[in-house]
């Protein structure tokens, strides 16, 4: 009984939230100030009401204990919503206050990463300067990544769907005071009804729902791993591998052709995914949100495969490693293949 009333206060505010948004025309997607929005579809201009629900949500049955936690997602929300409105539009400046905000956030509330199980960085990570550094900077590719796959519809919401599941299951071997089954029950219910709402293009999560999104996980599973030593720090990185690669390779990729790496572009592997299918689908499919949504749920379907592969064996590091090296080569091999396959 009070799981389902659970899910009808969520579905309430959910859909109140997003009628009023669309309604009123109240930040709706601008598909046509953005060269990496304006790919997919500019006919549909749903609003970004996902990140306010799910800040709602965090703020409605997070314990009032992480007070730190739920200011640095507000801010971080923020900072998203200003660029969704178009009133922050550098990418640079958003870059350098993010920094800010997590440097003082983390040292504190102390979450770092302490150890990668690697004695020579273990021991680079005792110096307090470097260990926040890192820990930030950690934090910050995987903020931003998750911002750059919100290009698909259920991507981002699918993606961190699996990685709330996995994290859940795992944590049935430990005593976690944090992550309970409570709070368990309230993301998975928000996170379900705004993939729904963004499956049909209702909604989108928006820069805000995005930077929110990032920052969040990637503080929840830090503190997950510091707390439960048999956990692979690698286990980590493999449940948070694709948005923090796609952001690391995009960088990469850019300052290779001396392009700026805060220039949006519209080469990222959802992209390229997507441009083929389309390619390939259209004689079969004309209608371009059935595409996107198909092109986002492939990409879930293989994550859900690295997850479950990774969950089977957490604690083992060579066989994590094993893993990462499996999705990184399927990653760099399907980025080149379809990239030249769309050049041709």
């Amino acid at each position: 009984m009070e799981n389902i009333k659970l899910f009808f206060i969520i579905v309430s505010y959910s859909l109140i939230i997003n009628y009023f948004f669309s309604k009123f025309s109240f930040l709706r997607d601008k598909k046509g100030i953005s060269e990496h929005k304006i790919l997919i579809n500019q006919s549909i201009s749903p609003p970004f009401s996902g990140g306010l629900i799910i800040l709602l949500t965090l703020f409605i049955f997070l314990s009032k204990e992480n007070l730190y936690l739920l200011t640095l997602c507000s801010l971080i929300f923020l900072f998203g919503f200003l660029s969704d409105t178009n009133i922050l539009r550098s990418p640079n400046f958003r870059f350098v206050i993010q920094i800010l905000f997590l440097v003082f956030f983390i040292i504190l509330m102390d979450i770092t990463i302490d150890s990668i199980r690697v004695d020579f960085f273990d021991n680079l990570l005792k110096n307090f300067y470097f260990k926040f550094f890192f820990s930030t900077f950690c934090i910050l590719v995987l903020v931003n990544g998750t911002n750059f796959i919100d290009g698909l519809n259920t991507l981002v919401i699918g993606y961190y769907i699996l990685v709330l599941f996995f994290a859940n299951t795992l944590l049935g071997d430990f005593s976690y005071d944090f992550f309970n089954e409570n709070l368990f029950s309230v993301l998975i219910t928000t996170l379900l009804i705004l993939f729904f709402l963004n499956l049909f293009e209702l909604l989108y999560l928006g820069d805000g729902g995005s930077y929110l999104l990032g920052v969040f996980f990637g503080i929840l599973l830090i503190d997950i791993y510091n707390n439960n030593n048999s956990i692979s720090p690698y286990y980590v990185m493999n449940l948070l591998w694709y948005p923090a690669y796609e952001n690391l390779f995009s960088i990469i990729r850019k300052i290779s052709i001396k392009y700026s790496a805060f220039k949006p572009d519209n080469l990222h592997l959802h992209q390229l995914i997507y441009l083929n299918f389309n390619s390939f689908l259209k004689k079969k499919i004309t209608n371009p949100i059935v595409v996107n949504t198909f092109s986002g749920l492939m990409i879930n379907l293989f994550n859900l495969i690295v997850f479950y592969l990774a969950t089977l064996n957490y604690s083992n590091t060579k066989y994590q490693l094993t893993i990462t090296i499996f999705s990184l080569t399927i990653y760099n091999f399907l980025y080149f293949i379809l990239k030249k396959k769309l050049a041709n």
